[in-house]
């Protein structure tokens, strides 16, 4: 045999073989179902999201998924052969009219192998691909899940395409701000039994935020709405004194009461009950006086229209959604003039009869310590600040100044810390129902703020929703902005930094990958006892931990890690 006849026997010798492939894989039943399957088990491969530091808030983790074709197991007339093997992980309800049943998730495909036994002759284990969130500090409720939830961070940038444009998307948010506002708001839920509560906390100049925490089962902060109560004062007492409506050196009279219209039974009296004599602007926001704003109210409306007022308030970003990047945002409900009454007006001075969002009310009142500019909030670190003025430059310093006394002298004094100097304005709003009205006794407390007064940095809100014990933003919310600056610029919080990955205090990392050392220091180092550390198996590298990543160590007496080779 030349050689031209021997190639031409092994090229038709594996055309052949060959053959005897396709046909196989194209009309083996099993082949064929689990192509089906495998074109749902697309590689989702996107961006990572991490903080503003790099940690990691979302990222993708390799894995092997195993998949029994019940269909065909029992065309080969096997399924109640190996019915009770099915049955120890799966009851007949969740195995009735399945085709694929996937049997379990794994690290390695050895495990997979292995827990399948003598069910993979039915059998096909997949390399897919992982979304792990972290999930401390309520940051589920802010991030939200892809194809899970339809609220949060990532389902916006996804729906934008954003996700499958770089390999990691840095958050603004800071995961120590974070931990420190969301212990600080459930410390305070807890100690006054409220319903539940909210802190967002944004970069003054940029508008990026930094903490987004809520005590709730969804985030009312971009998806609900309240009434700002007096933290509105500040915005309309400074769109009248831009407008030259008033003079910074003007006094009004505060007495028992003001009826601001005489054919309408609609009487404003102070919170403290008693009246304050004649007091100027400054006075007006430290003690949060109804009586002198709703005279300001008065002015306000001597010279322009319901129509003008309207659209002041709609430049400040009441009434449209603030454009952040979280899917669910809602508008707010602040009614066209069309639709107001004549008493509308006076109760907007006092907060009432607007519903907004508490993104926006932050977003708004961030115009007075940035110097007049509205910026529009993002939790992008790197996106470019879009901003536009809204008032003066003198008007917004003049009134931020004013509210420098509020936690020196004023309605926020609980908030005062020795060497912590916050500005900002306190606000109670009592709650309404649909079709009811206000609830007796139910309550929003408030607190908006900044820090420091001087060239502000941050500015902070915090809302508790109805306490029981006591319900002035000044006495619930105001202190819990002061507690959250006060532990972040402390010199330590006793979390851990180890080659640029921080570890949270009483929070169990996820140590899946790590040498059974490196595994054994990082829990050392967060202060777990050497005696609760059970390190099994021979291996040099951490399969599985008895406690699940980001869960709380404290409810857990024993730390066990298993190690594989």
């Amino acid at each position: 045999m030349n050689f031209k006849q021997k190639v031409f026997s092994i090229v038709l010798f594996l055309s052949y073989i060959f053959l005897l492939v396709v046909i196989f894989v194209y009309n083996n039943p099993l082949e064929k179902d689990f192509q089906e399957l495998a074109s749902t088990l697309q590689d989702k491969k996107i961006a990572t999201l991490v903080d503003d530091k790099g940690h990691f808030i979302v990222a993708n983790e390799d894995k092997f998924e195993a998949w029994i074709d019940l269909d065909f197991m029992k065309r080969r007339n096997k399924y109640y052969q190996y019915k009770f093997l099915l049955n120890q992980r799966f009851n007949d309800d969740e195995l009735k009219d399945k085709k694929f049943l996937k049997w379990g998730s794994y690290e390695t495909y050895a495990q997979a192998y292995l827990d399948l036994g003598v069910l993979n002759k039915f059998s096909r284990i997949y390399p897919i691909n992982v979304r792990v969130y972290n999930e401390i500090f309520s940051l589920p409720q802010v991030i939200g899940k892809l194809d899970k939830t339809m609220y949060g961070i990532e389902p916006f940038l996804y729906e934008n395409k954003l996700l499958e444009k770089s390999e990691t998307i840095k958050l603004s948010l800071d995961l120590k701000m974070q931990q420190i506002a969301y212990e600080e708001v459930l410390n305070a839920v807890k100690k006054e039994e409220a319903e539940g509560g909210i802190a967002i906390i944004m970069e003054t100049n940029t508008g990026k935020i930094k903490a987004s925490a809520s005590i709730y089962p969804w985030n009312i902060g971009y998806m609900g709405y309240i009434e700002p109560g007096s933290t509105l004062k500040p915005i309309l007492m400074a769109i009248a004194i831009d407008q030259n409506i008033i003079n910074i050196n003007d006094k009004f009279y505060s007495g028992l009461e003001y009826v601001p219209l005489s054919n309408i039974d609609f009487v404003v009296t102070e919170s403290q009950g008693y009246g304050f004599g004649e007091i100027g602007l400054k006075e007006t926001l430290v003690y949060s006086s109804n009586i002198v704003i709703s005279k300001i109210m008065t002015k306000i409306l001597q010279e322009y229209s319901n129509l003008w007022l309207y659209e002041q308030l709609l430049n400040f970003g009441f009434g449209n959604k603030t454009g952040i990047e979280f899917k669910g945002e809602i508008n707010g409900v602040f009614p066209h003039p069309s639709e107001w009454y004549a008493i509308t007006p006076y109760q907007i001075s006092l907060g009432q009869g607007i519903g907004i969002t508490p993104i926006q009310l932050i977003t708004a009142f961030n115009v007075i310590p940035n110097k007049g500019k509205y910026v529009k909030p993002s939790f992008l670190n790197d996106s470019i600040p879009k901003e536009r003025l809204v008032i003066s430059e003198p008007t917004a310093e003049m009134v931020k100044d004013w509210l420098g006394y509020t936690v020196l002298k004023g309605t926020a004094k609980r908030a005062y810390k020795e060497g912590l100097k916050i500005g900002g304005k306190t606000g109670t709003a009592q709650k309404a129902q649909g079709g009811v009205g206000y609830i007796e006794g139910n309550y929003y407390s408030l607190f908006v703020g900044f820090y420091p007064v001087v060239n502000p940095k941050y500015t902070a809100l915090v809302i508790i929703d109805n306490p029981k014990n006591e319900f002035y933003g000044g006495e619930i919310a105001a202190p819990v902005v002061t507690n959250v600056f006060y532990r972040y610029f402390k010199p330590s919080e006793n979390n851990y930094t180890d080659n640029g990955k921080l570890y949270f205090k009483d929070i169990m990392p996820n140590l899946v990958g790590y040498t059974p050392k490196e595994a054994y220091n990082i829990l050392l180092n967060l202060g777990i006892d050497e005696n609760a550390i059970i390190i099994t198996g021979n291996g040099d590298k951490v399969v599985s931990q008895s406690i699940e990543p980001y869960s709380y160590i404290d409810d857990f007496k024993i730390i066990q890690l298993h190690t594989l080779k």
